[in-house]
C-alpha cells in the first residue's frame, strides 16, 4: 500500500504551527530554525526548501494572526439590526478582544511582533490598510443613514484608528486587563461618535 506523502500546503501549515508555538512561548529572538523544524519531525535543510529563512516563517506566522484579526472584526460588518455607532464600538471591541486573546498572555510573542515593524512593515501597512477599508465601510453606511456626517471617509477612518491604536496595536496589550482596555476603548469611542455627529 503506497503511503501518500503530506502536500507542501500542509508542511507548510504544521511548520508554521510548530514556529508560532515557539515563538509564543520563547520569543522569536531565542527560536532556531533548527528547533522549528525538530518539533516539525524534519532536518534543518528540509525546512529552508518551504521558507528561506526565520524572518520569511515570523512573516507567514504575522499574516495568520493577521488574516484570524481581520476576519473577527469583518464580522462586525454583517451583525444586523446595529446603528453605525453601535457598529463602530463593536469593531474597535472585537479587535481588541482578539488582540488581548493573542498577546496579553504571551509577552513573549511581542518579540515576533518587533521584529515585523521592523523587517516587514509593508505587512503591517497592508493590514492597517484592510481595517481602514472596513471602518470606511461602517463610516459610509453611516452618512447614507444620516447618523454621520463625514466628508472625507478614508481620512476619518485612519483617524479613528490612530485614535484607537492602544486597543488594537498588540504592544499595549500585555499591561493591562481586558476589562481595563474596553472601558477606556468604549470612552474614546463615545468621543468619537459625538463627533461623527457633527461633522
Amino acid at each position: 500500500m503506497k503511503i501518500m506523502e503530506d502536500k507542501p500546503v500542509d508542511i507548510k501549515t504544521r511548520i508554521l504551527d510548530a514556529a508560532l508555538e515557539r515563538f509564543t512561548r520563547y520569543g522569536f529572538g531565542k527560536t532556531t530554525m533548527a528547533e522549528i523544524a525538530r518539533d516539525c519531525g524534519m532536518s534543518a535543510g528540509n525546512l529552508y526548501r518551504y521558507f528561506e529563512n526565520k524572518t520569511e516563517i515570523g512573516a507567514a506566522c504575522a499574516r495568520r494572526c493577521m488574516g484570524e484579526a481581520e476576519a473577527e472584526v469583518r464580522k462586525v460588518l454583517k451583525i444586523p439590526g446595529l446603528s453605525s455607532a453601535e457598529r463602530l464600538e463593536a469593531f474597535i471591541l472585537n479587535k481588541l478582544c482578539y488582540m488581548h486573546q493573542r498577546f496579553g498572555k504571551h509577552p513573549a510573542l511581542l518579540e515576533l511582533v518587533l521584529h515585523i515593524f521592523e523587517n516587514r512593515y509593508d505587512l503591517v501597512q497592508s493590514h492597517l490598510e484592510k481595517l481602514q477599508s472596513m471602518m470606511g465601510e461602517i463610516l459610509a453606511v453611516g452618512n447614507r443613514s444620516g447618523e454621520f456626517s463625514v466628508d472625507d471617509i478614508l481620512s476619518t477612518a485612519r483617524a479613528i484608528l490612530l485614535a484607537n491604536f492602544k486597543f488594537i496595536s498588540p504592544r499595549n496589550m500585555a499591561g493591562y486587563s481586558l476589562d481595563t482596555l474596553q472601558g477606556e476603548a468604549r470612552e474614546v469611542v463615545r468621543l468619537l461618535v459625538l463627533a461623527l455627529r457633527k461633522g
